[in-house]
């Protein structure tokens, strides 16, 4: 079987969800869950886990990846360009995706597999 993470990028199966946007505020760290129960978007395994961030303006902005707790800022995360698309690896401890930016940026967030 071919390996999921080596495929292009595709959203959750089974889920009605597998996205949502995310508004990063004007200078102020913000995160938000990844999966959500309730709207059935959930990783079906336990590997192979990635999240695909999409600014729908081309404005930059930072994400970092972790739990609960977990922060965004210049110097500890990773800079995205707004309207590129960027594909991340996750792994099943990070739940949490925190964005900040420096002005007011909507950010789509989407869970699936590849790259």
């Amino acid at each position: 079987m071919y390996p999921l993470d080596q495929q292009p990028f595709a959203p959750l199966v089974n889920s009605s969800s597998p996205g949502f946007n995310a508004v990063a505020v004007d200078n102020t760290a913000v995160n938000f869950a990844l999966e959500s129960t309730a709207l059935n978007r959930i990783w079906q395994g336990p590997s192979s886990r990635s999240v695909r961030l999409t600014g729908l303006i081309g404005d930059r902005f930072y994400a970092n990846f972790g739990a609960s707790a977990v922060t965004a800022a210049s110097t500890n995360s990773a800079l995205c360009i707004g309207s590129v698309p960027v594909i991340f690896s996750v792994d099943p401890k990070q739940t949490y995706v925190a964005l900040v930016s420096s002005t007011t940026i909507t950010i789509n967030v989407t869970l699936g597999v590849g790259r």
